[in-house]
Parts: C-alpha cells; sequence; structure tokens
C-alpha cells in the first residue's frame, strides 16, 4: 500500500468526525455522551480509506465505489457517567456496521452517502447501553489537487437504549466546512486541519443546537503497513432551547496496523475535558481502546 494511501486511512480512523452532542443534564445517557464514550463517529471507520465523505483533507481519487466495513472495538474510559472527573471507569463493546458509496461528479465535486448502525455494550453501567442508527450525505468540491476543500452534508440520526428500549436522541444535522492537507516528508507525513459548522434540529428539543468544530492533526507513517497519528479537536456548542454552552477539548493518539488488504488493526486513546454552563455536564474522561475491521 502506497504511503499516501495508508496516511489517508489514517485519517479515517481519527477524530476528524468529533461531533460533541449534548442536551441539557439528562437522566439517561445523551447523544453527547454517546460520542464521546468511544467517539463512534471518529473510530467507527477503523481506517478505511473512503470514509463518511467529509473526513479526509486529501480524498484518494475514485471515480464510484460502494464499501461495506464491519467493526468490533473494545474500549476502557475512567468515566461512564460523564460527570466529574474519572470517577466511574467502566469497559465496554462498540460494534459498528457501515455501508457507503462515492462517486465523482466531474472533476472537482464528490457525492458520498453512508449508512451506520452502531452501538455500546457496558459492561457494569448496562443502563447506558445503546443503539444508534445515522445515515450522511456529503457533497464536497476541491477546485484543484493541494487547495482546500468545501463540503456541505446532512446527516440524521437516532439513538435508542438497551435498558428501556426508548429513544435517547434523535436529529437531522446540517453542516457547512473546509479542510486541508499537506504531505511532506517525500509523502511519509501529512499535516492537517478543518474546520465546521453545524445546526442541529433535534427530539427532545432540548438538544437543538449550533456547533462550531476545529480540528488539528499530524499523521506519519512508522512502517509500511503502520501509521501513527496525533490530533487535537475543539468543539463549542450554543444551545437554542435552554441557556447551555458547552466548549469541549479533545487530544488523542492513533495507531493503525494493515494485517492485509482487507483487514486493520487499531489502537486509539484520547483525553475529553467539557466544561459546560450546566455543572453537571461538566465532566473529563481518558479513553482507551482496541479495534479491528474487516473491509469490503
Amino acid at each position: 500500500m502506497k504511503a499516501h494511501s495508508i496516511i489517508i486511512g489514517s485519517i479515517l480512523a481519527g477524530a476528524l468526525a468529533f461531533t460533541a452532542f449534548g442536551q441539557d443534564a439528562p437522566s439517561a445517557m445523551s447523544a453527547d455522551e454517546v460520542e464521546d464514550l468511544g467517539e463512534i463517529s471518529a473510530g467507527g471507520g477503523g481506517g478505511g480509506q473512503e470514509g463518511d465523505g467529509k473526513s479526509a483533507p486529501e480524498p484518494a481519487p475514485i471515480k464510484t465505489k460502494f464499501r461495506f466495513n464491519v467493526t468490533t472495538r473494545a474500549q476502557f474510559t475512567s468515566n461512564a457517567e460523564l460527570s466529574g472527573n474519572h470517577g466511574s471507569g467502566d469497559f465496554m463493546g462498540l460494534p459498528t456496521l457501515e455501508a457507503g458509496y462515492n462517486v465523482a461528479l466531474g472533476k472537482s465535486f464528490t457525492f458520498d452517502l453512508s449508512g451506520r448502525i452502531e452501538s455500546a455494550i457496558y459492561a457494569d453501567h448496562s443502563d447506558r447501553s445503546f443503539v444508534g442508527y445515522s445515515a450522511n450525505a456529503t457533497l464536497d468540491y476541491r477546485p484543484f489537487v493541494g487547495l482546500p476543500r468545501v463540503y456541505v452534508s446532512a446527516e440524521p440520526y437516532r439513538y435508542d437504549s438497551f435498558d428501556i428500549g426508548n429513544s435517547i436522541t434523535q436529529a437531522i444535522g446540517m453542516s457547512a466546512g473546509t479542510d486541508w492537507g499537506h504531505a511532506f516528508n517525500t509523502g511519509r507525513s501529512l499535516i492537517y486541519g478543518g474546520y465546521n459548522f453545524a445546526r442541529y434540529i433535534a427530539d427532545p428539543s432540548i438538544d437543538d443546537r449550533t456547533s462550531h468544530r476545529i480540528v488539528v492533526g499530524l499523521a506519519h507513517q512508522l512502517r509500511s503497513n503502520l501509521v501513527g497519528q496525533i490530533f487535537y479537536a475543539w468543539q463549542y456548542n450554543d444551545f437554542i432551547e435552554v441557556s447551555r454552552h458547552d466548549s469541549r477539548n479533545l487530544a488523542g493518539v492513533n495507531l493503525i496496523y494493515t494485517f492485509a488488504d482487507n483487514w486493520l488493526g487499531t489502537f486509539s486513546t484520547s483525553f475529553v475535558d467539557s466544561d459546560s454552563s450546566e455543572a453537571r455536564a461538566s465532566y473529563q474522561s481518558v479513553n482507551a481502546s482496541l479495534g479491528v475491521t474487516l473491509q469490503f
């Protein structure tokens, strides 16, 4: 596998899709917690060369392609309840199924459509186990190779509780953003960054919000089949129905190992520091996970 393709795969396995959901001090798990516990959107792709259409700063050139990924991860979090600091450690399983289609529309436009089923199964906090369903449609535009990419996307999602079977939250998110990457060191290294603005219309409406996200990172090919990545993401959420503002910092490290053409292994660790005007929604957590992905 070429260095450039491997690095792009690492980006898709990282935190560029870090999207912080949230609602006002819920008693059950919120979508905020769904995203933080495992960074499901971030790592669900497991390092594939194609992702959700808005994750890679320099997508591999393709005309049309279907994809199907099966991922399973085991993760430890220091704060399963996402309240305060590291007081409720737990282990969980994070299986994910994803199918998608990517097509080039002329020389500068690309359209990506994907669907995902994901879940988290907790060892001790079983009342927080959930299953989630989402879809994503993204249209991006890159006038020339090497210039920043711009995109617009729409993403409906729903998360249900395993414990009681009721909906935790559901919403439609509409977003626009830009990202850019620059390869150097004879193509073995890549620096990247991106900005995203999103508006979520949610049920319950207490979760209606706007979101600003900035991501920067560095990926490097350590060996022919091993890529390392470090990243930092900051997100600010402004809730519409309630007087609440969240500011979240996330830093992490990913290692992506290619066993074979269709098999990838990942090790990820991250630190989350979330500060909210709603005191019970402020917390810190440390996460570490091991995962395997089969790509078709």
